[in-house]
């Protein structure tokens, strides 16, 4: 039996295709464990993993909390971040649990690339089989500031942790970040050649689908707004969010005069008042009522992204950080869906938009040649995990 350990940050976006994940594994017969945040222990469980946090729920929030100073632009933000949070101590933690899950010869590590430095670092030292797993094209397109900020910035507190494990300073960052034996890809081959192309080096397996994982009912009042031709608004399960987002976006739901399910674990995001026909919710099933939405109203996540266009429903994107415009720019070249940065949240500007998307007319015919490949390819990821500890 292969034990597979996964290592992950973030929010739901980032943390559920790995249960997703996880889960295949198990099915197919290997042990898997996960580390990552605490709130996300009942339903990795209920998809039989086994389970270590590498936080607490409380820390879990502050750690949100202080996600938006990444927006802002210079890289002393990140080293400013890592400090302030304690993740150079969580990467020597997520090391030891790492070196304690070894069984030579039937281990693989997985990582979320760019952040799980730890199952490089334990890999390396243990001669363990890793693999590095993207969820957005973004990942790819940001290696080169990634190795520069890791250089730069915080290659004194990571070499520190790679002392402790018996491995010498890295001398050459570049190569160090692209040392996984195999990298993975989570979206569909349709999206990446929308943008700038994934490295050769990566395997694109296919949309990387969590939220079927939250088996809670849909309340009356979204079934009651759904009914009645509702838009969904979500800004994500996390804080990295411009603050303006839900504002505007609220705005345009009520200039439209269209209802709308306002999506957001964070309740102070979101305006204190709500115009009639518009309430909140603190998270919904996607998987059960995103093809029941007129349009997705949304930041721009590529879950979000691919869970709509699998659901058939026009979206626009207002994005802002990481990966949005990226998403957002893809999806436009693609014909299924619009986007507008940050400096054009007006009225005037998000308005047509969202009208032309409410109207949609051809939307269903120009999305169905993508619907069918937007579904879930986490089998072929773990196939190619798999394969990992028979090379």
């Amino acid at each position: 039996m292969t034990t597979v350990i996964m290592v992950t940050h973030g929010t739901h976006g980032d943390v559920l295709p790995f249960v997703g994940l996880g889960r295949i594994l198990r099915e197919r017969g290997h042990r898997v464990e996960i580390l990552t945040h605490a709130p996300f222990e009942t339903v990795a469980r209920r998809e039989g993993l086994e389970f270590t946090p590498i936080d607490t729920e409380r820390d879990y929030e502050r750690y949100l909390a202080d996600t938006p100073m990444l927006l802002g632009a210079g890289m002393d933000r990140w080293r400013s971040f890592y400090d302030a949070i304690g993740l150079f101590d969580q990467i020597s933690f997520e090391c030891e649990v790492l070196k304690a899950r070894h069984v030579p010869g039937e281990t693989v590590f997985v990582g979320r690339h760019t952040t799980a430095i730890s199952t490089l670092f334990a890999g390396e030292a243990l001669e363990v089989p890793t693999a590095w797993v993207a969820v957005t094209p973004v990942q790819y397109m940001s290696e080169r500031p990634a190795v520069h900020m890791y250089r730069e910035t915080m290659s004194d507190r990571l070499d520190a942790v790679r002392a402790v494990l018996g491995l010498a300073p890295v001398d050459d960052w570049a190569s160090w970040f692209t040392s996984a034996r195999l990298h993975l890809g989570l979206w569909p081959e349709w999206f990446d050649r929308a943008g700038v192309a994934a490295p050769s080096r990566a395997r694109l397996t296919g949309a990387p689908y969590g939220d079927d994982t939250f088996l809670d009912p849909v309340p009356p009042e979204a079934e009651r707004l759904l009914d009645r031709g509702a838009v969904i608004v979500t800004g994500g399960t996390g804080r990295m969010i411009h603050e303006r987002f839900y504002a505007a976006a609220v705005a345009a739901c009520a200039a439209a005069e269209v209802p709308a399910l306002v999506v957001a674990r964070h309740r102070d995001l979101v305006p204190d008042r709500l115009p009639t026909g518009i309430s909140w919710f603190p998270h919904l099933p996607f998987h059960q009522v995103m093809a029941r939405a007129r349009a997705v109203l949304h930041h721009g996540g590529i879950g979000t992204v691919v869970r709509a266009v699998a659901a058939g429903v026009p979206q626009v994107l207002l994005a802002h950080g990481f990966d949005r415009s990226d998403n957002g720019m893809r999806l436009a070249r693609l014909g299924l869906g619009s986007w507008l940065p940050e400096r054009r949240w007006t009225p005037e500007e998000i308005g047509p938009l969202l009208r032309a998307a409410l109207d949609a007319d051809g939307y269903h015919e120009r999305v169905a040649m993508y619907s069918e490949a937007a579904q879930p390819g986490l089998r072929a990821a773990a196939e190619a995990i798999e394969e990992l500890l028979s090379a």
